[in-house]
């Protein structure tokens, strides 16, 4: 109750969803749902930038193939990455980001199981620009997606 004494009216608006509408698994991943979105857009961003500034310039690259203690393999690697290497792994992040952004969506409306499973495995992997932060936040939602009610609540 508000000072008024009336109740305090709905966060949306509208009626509380009926039982058994996925009210207790709308709730359960609205947060993780959330933060799905912002970090896979902030990577997908990440990306953008990446794309944009072209990563290390050459005179830089040059001063660290020059290192006499950096193995030969290393050395190709480098030159591989530093080239069409960078831009081709920057626009698959960039992918798997916009993943992690349409899972967010879909397991916020209960939708797409699959792609929320598939979106927890993807946070997991060292490939997007937040993977520090959406290696916890798939662990966390995958044991919230495992729960047999969560499970039955996705159309």
């Amino acid at each position: 109750m508000n000072p008024s004494g009336q109740p305090f009216p709905s966060q949306f608006g509208g009626a509380p969803p009926p039982p058994g509408a996925g009210g207790g698994a709308r709730e359960a991943l609205n947060v993780p749902g959330i933060l799905f979105m912002v970090f896979g857009g902030l990577s997908v961003l990440y990306g953008i930038y990446g794309l944009v500034a072209g990563g290390a310039n050459q005179a830089q690259m040059n001063q660290i193939l020059s290192d006499p203690n950096l193995p030969p393999a290393a050395k190709d690697a480098l030159r591989a990455l530093a080239g069409p290497g960078a831009k081709v792994f920057g626009l698959l992040g960039m992918a798997l980001s916009g993943v992690l952004v349409f899972a967010g969506m879909q397991m916020r409306n209960l939708k797409s199981y699959g792609v929320a499973i598939a979106a927890c495995v993807i946070g997991m992997l060292p490939c997007t620009g937040c993977c520090c932060i959406t290696l916890p936040l798939g662990i966390w939602t995958l044991t919230i997606l495992m729960r047999p009610e969560i499970k039955s609540s996705f159309t």
